[in-house]
């Protein structure tokens, strides 16, 4: 059997869904650096082995949605050391600083998909910022599945 690198069940948009299915049948990760064609944003900036980007396909109610990816392919947690976690902080602050965001979410899914509800097995954290109503003066909810 073939290892996953995709899982197309959890993707929230019908266009997503089919890119992820191309992906899957090429059983080749789209975050990896001689495939990462599929993603339709620039990269903005990249430190230490890994790289900030915008989501291609955002989650509902996200004013900003950036995705945080390594360089070197991982999937599960115990593969990350301080060095990663010090340059994803490093990632998020500069991208904090640089579009002025007051507040957001930082979120990582790990291991087996079936169980994350990760649509990509390579290991990413999201950058979350929701909207907010503005006749309300609160953030809309955005939904983040694990699982």
């Amino acid at each position: 059997m073939t290892k996953k690198v995709v899982n197309p069940k959890f993707a929230n948009l019908k266009d997503y869904k089919k890119v992820l299915k191309t992906i899957e049948k090429t059983t080749k990760c789209p975050f990896c650096k001689e495939n990462f064609k599929y993603h339709r944003k620039p990269i903005i900036k990249k430190q230490k082995g890994w790289f900030i980007t915008e989501n291609t396909w955002s989650y509902k109610n996200t004013r900003h949605h950036f995705v945080i990816i390594s360089e070197e392919h991982k999937e599960e947690f115990k593969e990350l050391n301080f060095s990663d976690f010090e340059t994803v902080s490093k990632l998020a602050n500069w991208i904090i600083k640089k579009y002025k965001i007051n507040g957001g979410g930082i979120l990582l899914r790990f291991g087996d998909s079936d169980y994350t509800g990760a649509t990509v097995c390579h290991l990413h954290f999201h950058l979350i910022v929701p909207k907010i109503n503005k006749r309300m003066m609160k953030a809309k909810t955005v939904y983040f599945p694990i699982g």
